[in-house]
């Protein structure tokens, strides 16, 4: 039976199988920690950038303790996702700090996203990419960066990717070495299409995206990455550990109580996938620190990848799967997925004010809610999610 949001099965059975062919030749932990894998995150090669980096890389958006980021940096983790936007550019400054303070700033693969680029609407404004880049640059405390992203592109603005001005804006980046490569990062419902045109486009170098467990199924999504690979982008997966079902702890108790944290198994999962590169993770203790450089050194076992399909099929109706072009339409303006998105910050990621501040920035349209037709978005989920419930609670607690 295939999916509604656009897949099948056949992903999944991909996957699985996978799963029990490398149950195979797995050795145990002790095993992989007597050959020294507790030394450097493993090396992958970054897409067409050719450059070697760690699988693993630091998420920032949070409210960043230098000394957390120099734990990461010495654990191996010196692949570091930022963005202008992140902590209203302190997490920029304290990385900036860091990286001085520590020499190692040749060590890194460092990444930055602008996000001032929207005008909200359906425009945006390719003029402003240069001086947001140099107040990033001044932040970071460096002259260049490895590579800078047009941060949170939406269906509603696909267009800039082949816009020539743009585009010509970031090649002048590089040809000043202001950056040494190009790119964007998306979590956006129309995240197939945006990753099939970064394909075509020809200038952009890597993407970040928005993927998880929960996606094995999203033929459309699988087909994108599998153009995106073949073009031999730099493949990056964001959001690969956390799910709504944080907000329901009585759904997890039974996994738990089975000696299964399905945050690892998760991460572990994403990395079976041998067309994504770089998984970010946003580590906010030392804790997850330690257990994602663990987790990858370590291969996903067949009782985690057992346990976490059983977690996936138990909770997929706690959790957005993105597909909003099916309820939206129903919805009548407003933008579902995106408010449920807002909501997982708020509820589950404890970003409370960068929740309030994201949902009170959409249109008014978007929250006129009594003139909503809910009820028809929460009959078109294909995953059961009380809709009407979810997006009135949001409302609620970010208005």
């Amino acid at each position: 039976m295939s999916d509604p949001c656009g897949g099948g099965n056949g992903n999944r059975r991909t996957f699985l199988k996978a799963t029990a062919a490398t149950g195979a030749t797995l050795v145990s932990a002790d095993v992989l920690r007597a050959q020294g894998a507790e030394g450097p995150v493993p090396l992958v090669t970054l897409g067409k950038t050719g450059r070697k980096v760690p699988k693993l890389g630091m998420g920032t958006s949070w409210d960043l303790a230098p000394s957390f980021v120099q734990a990461a940096l010495f654990s191996g983790v010196t692949y570091i996702d930022t963005s202008e936007s992140y902590e209203n550019g302190n997490a920029e400054k304290v990385l900036g700090e860091v990286i001085e303070r520590t020499k190692k700033r040749k060590d890194l693969y460092l990444v930055s996203k602008c996000q001032k680029y929207k005008k909200g609407g359906e425009k945006y404004d390719g003029t402003v990419f240069a001086a947001q880049l140099e107040g990033t640059l001044q932040r970071l405390r460096t002259d260049y960066l490895d590579a800078y992203y047009i941060h949170g592109l939406e269906g509603k603005n696909i267009d800039i990717l082949k816009d020539p001005a743009v585009k010509a804006v970031f090649e002048k980046f590089k040809k000043e070495g202001k950056i040494k490569f190009c790119g964007l990062s998306c979590h956006d419902k129309m995240l197939p299409e945006i990753l099939a045109l970064a394909s075509e486009v020809g200038w952009l170098d890597q993407v970040m995206f928005q993927y998880n467990f929960r996606f094995v199924d999203h033929d459309a999504l699988q087909r994108s990455i599998d153009k995106a690979k073949k073009a031999n982008l730099g493949l990056v997966a964001m959001k690969t550990q956390k799910g709504a079902a944080e907000s329901h702890p009585e759904k997890v108790d039974a996994f738990t109580a089975k000696g299964f944290k399905k945050e690892v198994a998760a991460i572990k999962t994403v990395w079976l996938d041998d067309r994504i590169n770089v998984v970010v993770s946003e580590m906010t203790n030392f804790t997850e620190l330690k257990e994602n450089v663990a987790a990858s050194k370590e291969p996903l076992t067949p009782k985690e990848a057992r346990l976490l399909e059983e977690y996936r099929v138990k909770t997929s109706n706690l959790y957005c799967h993105g597909c909003g072009h099916l309820c939206e339409t129903a919805a009548k303006g407003v933008p579902v997925a995106t408010v449920l998105r807002y909501l997982r910050y708020y509820d589950a990621y404890g970003k409370r004010e960068q929740a309030r501040a994201l949902y009170q920035a959409l249109p008014a349209e978007a929250r006129v809610l009594a003139e909503s037709n809910l009820k028809g978005a929460q009959d078109a989920c294909p995953h059961g999610l009380p809709v009407v419930q979810l997006v009135n609670k949001a409302d609620r607690l970010l208005s």
